[in-house]
């Protein structure tokens, strides 16, 4: 008897020592997928503003601007040089021509003061301009943008045989749509408001308005 105990001790004892190698059963609900859990999903980085514009670009835009009394107005074409200032900010240099056509419209009224009063497209001008273009976070290929400068402009209005040198402050905003690595669309919105010095004895005179323009800038290697 004693000896049927200790042989059936011994398969017991044997039978416990082999379930310890048993890993526990587990359950997943049916349809479940299971994956390994020190597997390390990437998930790709969205693009940035730096990589969007890289470090310089240079662009061209064109479009409508408008003017009235002694601000220039017309078909406006500009040229960009950007160069990164920071994570958000470019430095924005343009330099932008301004033509328009318009007939004589200075006279002296009954105080004999010389008074002009140009149309919303008339006269021409040249300005070059510094300023900071500051970039938002995008949606898609769109980035939106804000932008503020300051130049320095020839203004003419040749049938009156007047220019003067005027100091425009622009400010503004648009948009930048990315169509292929280093190109991207570009539309600007702004407004343009300074002062002016002006021969034929009007002196200081106001600068205001407004101008749409859009064109394509590229990334430089």
């Amino acid at each position: 008897m004693s000896r049927r105990l200790i042989a059936i001790a011994i398969v017991a004892s044997s039978g416990l020592a082999h379930g310890d190698d048993v890993p526990p059963a587990t359950t997943t609900a049916p349809g479940t997928i299971t994956s390994d859990p020190t597997a390390i999903t990437e998930t790709p980085a969205k693009p940035t503003a730096t990589d969007d514009l890289g470090d310089q670009g240079i662009g061209v835009t064109t479009g409508l601007a408008t003017g009235g009394r002694v601000t220039a107005g017309g078909l406006r074409i500009t040229g960009h040089y950007l160069y990164q200032l920071s994570s958000q900010d470019w430095f924005d240099g343009t330099a932008a021509f301004t033509f328009g056509g318009g007939a004589a419209a200075c006279f002296r009224d009954r105080m004999d003061a010389v008074v002009c009063d140009h149309g919303l497209a008339d006269g021409g001008s040249i300005e070059i301009a510094a300023g900071v273009r500051r970039m938002f976070a995008g949606q898609g290929p769109f980035r939106p943008f804000a932008r503020a400068a300051v130049g320095v402009s020839y203004v003419r209005f040749g049938d009156d045989d007047l220019s003067g040198l005027a100091i425009p402050f622009h400010v503004g905003g648009g948009v930048r749509a990315r169509v292929s690595p280093g190109v991207a669309i570009v539309g600007l919105g702004e407004v343009t408001l300074g002062f002016g010095r002006f021969g034929r004895g009007l002196g200081l005179e106001p600068q205001f308005g407004l101008a749409v323009t859009a064109g394509a800038e590229f990334r430089l290697p």
